[in-house]
């Protein structure tokens, strides 16, 4: 993700709260984009990479791996699991908008779970489109995805999971500042430890909803081409009511070919 201070009290409960996502729907379809542009990445880079859930999947697919996260509690987080589980992925506290890594080119950046959306100055992911543009080779892609405006506005943030007996709950309510294109988001958590003891804390986030055409011109600016843009989860192009958007975009000749 991309907030130090969003994710800094969820960092350590971030995989009981993501417990029921599909990671591997997820990494099956992100399998399905690279086959529709005959990729075989060897070294992939996951940037906003969280406790780096999407992390193992690349290594699992047979890939040389680089985590990158704002989050130095999510980055303990992701270092402690590769730790326990031997797994050989490295991992940074970096900014995406000041990417600097020794271990560029990569194949592959992917960035999932709408973490650019937290990017909330249109002028900064731009920067990371570029950054990210400098640590590929030459054809390697850059595959995300980003939450839509559509979205944001509908208050598909809004959820909780309360009267469940899970021991993390969670309500989420939204506010979208539609003059701003910026969504608030106010979580109210409760930890039931096993001990028996309760934790409740808060954490407010914020998103950006960037639009299509916006974002093609970033991508095209950093020295992209080939960009396609897909209705999540498919290969259809995106619709109004489209919540989700991926985009896979190449890394042309044109762009710089090392970090800054």
């Amino acid at each position: 993700m991309s907030e130090p201070s969003a994710f800094r009290q969820l960092a350590p409960l971030y995989d009981t709260l993501m417990q029921e996502v599909p990671y591997e729907e997820w990494a099956r379809y992100l399998e399905r984009l690279l086959q529709e542009r005959q990729a075989r990445p060897k070294r992939a880079l996951d940037l906003a990479c969280g406790t780096g859930n999407v992390a193992e999947h690349l290594h699992a697919m047979g890939m040389e791996v680089v985590g990158v996260d704002v989050s130095p509690a999510m980055i303990e987080e992701a270092r402690r699991k590769a730790t326990e589980r031997q797994l050989p992925i490295r991992y940074y506290v970096q900014d995406a908008a000041a990417l600097e890594l020794p271990e560029a080119p990569f194949d592959l950046c992917v960035s999932l779970f709408d973490s650019l959306n937290y990017i909330i100055e249109p002028e900064r992911l731009a920067k990371a489109f570029q950054r990210v543009a400098a640590h590929l080779v030459v054809g390697g892609l850059f595959i995300f995805d980003l939450n839509t405006e559509y979205a944001l506005a509908n208050r598909f943030f809004d959820q909780n999971n309360l009267g469940s007996d899970e021991p993390l709950l969670y309500d989420w309510r939204s506010t979208y500042f539609p003059e701003k294109r910026l969504c608030r988001v106010d979580m109210h958590f409760t930890w039931r430890a096993p001990d028996g003891s309760q934790r409740v804390f808060e954490e407010v986030h914020w998103q950006y909803a960037y639009r299509e055409q916006e974002v093609r011109a970033f991508l095209t600016q950093a020295g992209f081409d080939q960009i396609a843009v897909y209705h999540a989860y498919t290969l259809r192009p995106p619709a109004p009511y489209s919540d989700r958007l991926f985009y896979v975009a190449r890394r042309s000749p044109t762009a710089k070919r090392s970090p800054e």
